[in-house]
């Protein structure tokens, strides 16, 4: 692979299916304002459309690519966002000397200005990550923050600093080597390499021209809200990763007469949300969201209760996440390491 200061890697999942040809060509023709001169492209599609759609652009664009599906660990039988972020990094390591590797999600158009932005930071030596602002291109959440009387901008660079995000980030080489990141972290791979990162020291700095994000806002769903809530409550358990930052107030929450009294927020709070929610989207979808959203709150915080309540019980504690990583690194390197042949 040539030489070159910047590699730019996608890891994708049928998105000419799911993104939509039209978006996902923005994001590529978007990713043309950073000077890479190579492509690292992990697909684990179901098909070969997007493989093909990201080779011509790379031959029209005059960009190496070298592409190639998850490399699975043993014990894992199917790839992940984690076994995808993964391979991209071994790859890099392996086959290039570039200072960088620019992360850019399939559904995130880069906005103007954001290398103008960015290369300010790439010579300066305790940087280790240079991450872009996740603008919605739906306006949803925007209107949703603003009426509860929450600044977006400030709300997405916390989001950020609790979980990371890989959407639009350059890190550079020496920080992520030795990285291993846990290949059930189909979600929160992004926010174990984003701590890994930053608990070795390295500084993060913030683009905000960033990304105009093409995630669809979907209505809230009850047993996803559930599933997602009881995914970040596992995580957070094993690894330290805290998404919310309700569950963070939780688990730094030592009074156990004041969590139970917290129940009655959802409960108290339903009117304010009913009259929020109808300025954002409307009295008819307001009443179904309002409910939702309500119930959810005060689902989460009984099942996060409990489940605390049973870790004191059995004095577990909740490990930082800078603890969990150093342990994980450390088995693995242990695990991956040659036996030494024993004297006769």
């Amino acid at each position: 692979m040539r030489s070159s200061r910047i590699t730019l890697s996608m890891i994708t999942y049928n998105s000419i299916k799911r993104v939509g040809p039209e978006i996902f060509a923005k994001v590529l023709r978007s990713s043309l304002e950073v000077p890479y001169d190579a492509i690292i492209l992990v697909d684990d599609s179901e098909d070969g459309l997007t493989r093909d759609f990201v080779r011509r652009f790379a031959e029209a664009n005059g960009k190496e690519l070298i592409a190639a599906g998850s490399r699975l660990p043993g014990g894992v039988s199917r790839p992940t966002r984690a076994t995808a972020r993964q391979t991209a990094i071994d790859i890099f390591l392996e086959n290039t000397d570039s200072e960088w590797l620019f992360f850019l999600d399939d559904d995130a158009v880069l906005n103007p200005n954001w290398w103008g932005e960015a290369e300010q930071y790439v010579n300066d030596g305790s940087v280790g990550e240079i991450w872009g602002l996740n603008w919605d291109a739906s306006p949803e959440r925007a209107k949703f923050l603003s009426a509860i009387g929450v600044d977006y901008e400030a709300w997405l660079i916390r989001a950020f600093m609790r979980r990371g995000g890989c959407h639009d980030t350059l890190y550079r080489r020496q920080a992520i080597e030795g990285v291993e990141i846990p290949p059930e972290l189909h979600v929160y791979e992004d926010a174990w390499l984003h701590h890994y990162v930053r608990c070795r020291g390295w500084e993060s700095r913030i683009v905000r021209a960033g990304v105009r994000h093409y995630s669809p806002s979907l209505p809230s769903r009850l047993q996803e809200m559930k599933e997602r809530w009881g995914r970040a409550l596992e995580f957070a358990i094993r690894y330290g990763i805290v998404e919310y930052e309700s569950m963070e107030g939780f688990l730094k929450e030592a009074s156990r007469l004041r969590a139970y009294l917290s129940l009655s927020r959802p409960i108290l709070g339903t009117p304010l949300m009913f009259i929020t929610l109808a300025r954002v989207y409307g009295l008819k979808t307001a009443v179904k969201e309002t409910l939702i959203r309500q119930y959810a709150k005060l689902w989460q915080r009984y099942v996060t209760i409990k489940t605390l309540e049973k870790l004191r019980r059995e004095g577990q504690e909740i490990p930082s996440i800078c603890e969990a990583i150093k342990t994980y690194v450390s088995a693995r390197s242990l695990k991956n390491r040659p036996q030494e042949a024993s004297n006769p």
